[in-house]
């Protein structure tokens, strides 16, 4: 089989391209196949579908798919057509992606390497510069977001994750039901959780019906503004919400603490990782040894017990006071102690 059939073949090309010449340069460790299309073929604009006149040609590379131990490169005078409509364009071919300089084989490998290496890796692997393999991944993003159906998410997950040691923060909206990474986006602030509802309709934001997230205030201002009835819609992070009760024991504690010591009273002294522990975690001894202390008469045993109590009536009884200070004050603000009767997560 002469070469050009070959690579016409393993191109999967058909009428009106097909290889004409293959050439290699050892010395540049380089193998360059030329495509051309047939004289006689006719041409429709890329954009409306209407046959039009040929225009002129323009020379284009692509990087296909190493041949052996040598680079590929294809090669073609692309016709350029002259639609009575949208003008002098530049026509579709089909072995790539309008505006790349990658064919879409050679793309689908960078696409492959980039789910198990660093853009930076994969870029030092197929010699590549950094910039061209975000290119790769940015269009591959493109075409995955248009072929994904109409969104109709009823129950959302919001992240922030942390990463180059913890200096930069993304936002990740998850569809919790199809477990499908929806939005992701630079930052943690307001607007990098607001660019996702923006994209849903007025139908699409009724229809959701929870979105858990941890107190973060920026992501509860975002979806107050955005999802009617959110704040029966919020569920917190069951993590962050036994934070912050447990935040709340310890100042209740340290405050009665630094009392009973001014009265010579030591009751409490060497106590605070009782009052924290998890009750699953602690054996029969040591629960018995916390006994006195728990049901004791002390303001840190009532927060404590508030602590333990489930359901709404807990939530209910830390809002109205008891123990207010110390719930959400570091991280929630105003807008957190707003969500407190919200929904707790077990995600």
């Amino acid at each position: 089989m002469r070469d050009t059939n070959l690579y016409t073949q393993i191109l999967g090309l058909g009428a009106p391209w097909q290889v004409v010449d293959v050439k290699l340069d050892h010395a540049a460790a380089e193998v360059t196949v030329r495509v051309e299309a047939e004289k006689s073929a006719q041409w429709v604009c890329p954009r409306c579908g209407q046959g039009s006149p040929r225009y002129d040609r323009r020379m284009r590379r692509w990087r296909h798919l190493d041949t052996m131990q040598f680079k590929t490169i294809l090669e073609a005078d692309v016709p350029r057509i002259n639609c009575a409509e949208h003008g002098v364009l530049l026509v579709d071919v089909p072995w790539a992606e309008s505006g790349s300089g990658f064919t879409a084989l050679f793309e689908v490998l960078v696409i492959d390497w980039l789910q198990e290496a660093s853009i930076q890796a994969v870029a030092r692997l197929l010699r590549l510069s950094w910039s061209a393999v975000d290119g790769i991944q940015q269009r591959a993003v493109t075409r995955g977001l248009a072929r994904r159906a109409a969104l109709t998410p009823e129950r959302l997950s919001v992240d922030e994750t942390a990463f180059q040691r913890r200096h930069e923060y993304v936002t990740v909206v998850t569809d919790q039901t199809k477990g499908h990474v929806l939005h992701v986006a630079d930052d943690r602030t307001q607007q990098s959780l607001r660019a996702f509802y923006d994209q849903l309709d007025r139908v699409q934001k009724a229809r959701i019906r929870s979105i858990a997230m941890d107190m973060w205030p920026a992501y509860i201002s975002a979806t107050k503004q955005a999802v009617p009835d959110a704040d029966r819609k919020i569920a917190f992070d069951k993590f962050h919400v036994a934070k912050y009760l447990g935040d709340g024991v310890d100042k209740v504690r340290r405050q009665e603490h630094r009392r009973l010591l001014q009265a010579g009273d030591d009751t409490l002294k060497g106590s605070k990782y009782r009052w924290l522990m998890n009750p699953q975690n602690i054996t029969r001894a040591q629960w018995q040894h916390f006994a006195s202390l728990r049901q004791s008469t002390l303001k840190t045993a009532r927060a404590w017990a508030l602590k333990r109590e489930p359901g709404p009536s807990k939530r209910k009884r830390w809002a109205c006071g008891t123990t207010k200070p110390g719930l959400g004050r570091k991280r929630a603000g105003n807008a957190g102690s707003a969500g407190h009767s919200a929904a707790v997560s077990s995600r």
